[in-house]
């Protein structure tokens, strides 16, 4: 059975790593980013004074909602009846229901659509009239640039809250060690941003790089992430939807891993 790198921080990891757990595979969880608040004054004051213009706010994923519940708390903002409450995946859909539960408004991509920007449009589209609309997009200082392009492309106004920063999550030594463990033997790295496969690499002397790191399997759930690690060496890369994670990835840890290939002096 070939190990499992979870690389995304808690607590978006926990549900995928309490299944993969549960279906007997051994998980390494090692996360590459580290998540902060960010509170910027002249901008939440800008964001203050547009609040009731929105009609939707989108949050690109469950910490930039947790991020901005707190925010808002702090701020004295409440989301009103009329404002839709948008995202991609279904663990966000899911936290934004928790964390605003008399709400009714809450679109999401349809789960036999791709949970991305695109499928997101797609559901906003149908759902909304795009006529009148202000959309404010909650993220990090990048993230969902897409989304934002799609909606100036027919004039609509659209705002960003970078409401928290995402910044490489240096490893300890013992961190460290651990990785070299799980390099060791070929096994699989979900990653699920461009951004933390940048970080992981980023861990690394590119003059001592760990000896099986471009050999791992790379499991991701968007295209452009693939390209993203081909382009960057990696040749292994499996797409699977975040809906079928915890499904696939058993049936990948019970596969022969590829051998490993020797090292050039």
């Amino acid at each position: 059975m070939r190990a499992v790198l979870l690389t995304r921080p808690l607590p978006c990891s926990q549900q995928l790593q309490t299944q993969l757990e549960q279906a007997g595979l051994s998980i390494l969880h090692l996360p590459t980013l580290a998540l902060n608040p960010a509170s910027r004054p002249e901008h939440e004051a800008q964001i203050q004074n547009h609040w009731h213009e929105y009609t939707g706010v989108i949050f690109v994923s469950q910490h930039a909602a947790q991020f901005a519940f707190e925010h808002m708390r702090r701020l004295g903002l409440s989301i009103s009846p009329n404002t839709w409450l948008g995202t991609v995946g279904q663990g966000t859909l899911a936290t934004l229901k928790s964390l605003w539960s008399i709400h009714t408004q809450f679109i999401a991509p349809d789960i036999q659509d791709s949970q991305d920007s695109e499928g997101l449009w797609r559901a906003i589209t149908a759902s909304v009239g795009l006529a009148k609309q202000r959309l404010l997009i909650v993220r990090a200082q990048t993230g969902r640039d897409v989304l934002r392009q799609m909606a100036q492309t027919v004039d609509i106004p659209c705002d960003i809250w970078a409401c928290y920063t995402r910044q490489i999550n240096a490893w300890s030594a013992e961190q460290m060690a651990q990785f070299q463990q799980f390099d060791t033997q070929l096994g699989l790295m979900v990653i699920t941003s461009i951004e933390g496969l940048s970080a992981l690499l980023a861990q690394f002397d590119s003059k001592h790089l760990p000896a099986n790191l471009y050999q791992h399997t790379i499991v991701t759930i968007h295209p452009r992430i693939a390209a993203f690690a081909k382009k960057n060496g990696f040749s292994d890369v499996r797409l699977c939807s975040v809906a079928d994670l915890a499904r696939r990835i058993p049936v990948w840890a019970d596969s022969e891993a590829p051998t490993i290939s020797a090292v050039p002096d």
